[in-house]
Parts: C-alpha cells; structure tokens; sequence
C-alpha cells in the first residue's frame, strides 16, 4: 500500500511541475505598439503625479503593477488599468 502512495504523489508531484513549467514558457509575444503604449500611459502619469502628498494613495504601487502586466505581455490588463488610474486623477487619456 505504501509503494502505490508513493507512486500516486510522485505523480502528482511530477504533473505539478509539467504545468508550472509550461505556464512559466508560454509568455505571449511581446508588441512594442502596446509596450509603448504602456510607456506613453506611464509617463503621462509620472508627469502629472504630485511630487509632495499628504497622504499614500497606493497610486504608485498600482502604476507599478500595472506596468509588470505589460511587461508580462499583459497589455490589456496593463494598459486598462493605466487609462483607469489617469482618469481617476482627472488626467485626459490620449487617443491610441
């Protein structure tokens, strides 16, 4: 009994590490228009972001992340969440 327990979590263990390794490699192909894009969202951003704040908003940690979603071909997400934040600042969003 104990050699077919060790058996199933050995198989189990080895199916883990074939779907965590596959996730890992199936990055979609990276888009310089939607990376620059996501670049173009961020600096407006940055230059309209007040350099002393009273108190934390979380904004920067947000544009952060939102940033790490188009730098792991995420661009949607990325550049949803940018036109989000610059809108929610009262920043008018640039056309495409």
């Amino acid at each position: 009994m104990s050699r077919f327990v060790g058996s199933a979590s050995q198989l189990a263990a080895t199916t883990a590490l074939v779907i965590v390794a596959a996730a890992c490699t199936s990055a979609p192909p990276a888009s310089p228009q939607l990376m620059a894009r996501c670049v173009q969202l961020q600096a407006l951003w940055v230059r309209y972001e007040p350099v002393l704040t009273l108190f934390h908003t979380g904004q920067k940690a947000q544009v952060e992340l939102a940033m790490m979603d188009c730098q792991n071909g995420r661009y949607e997400a990325g550049i949803q969440a940018l036109e989000n934040i610059l809108r929610n600042g009262k920043i008018p969003v640039p056309p495409n």
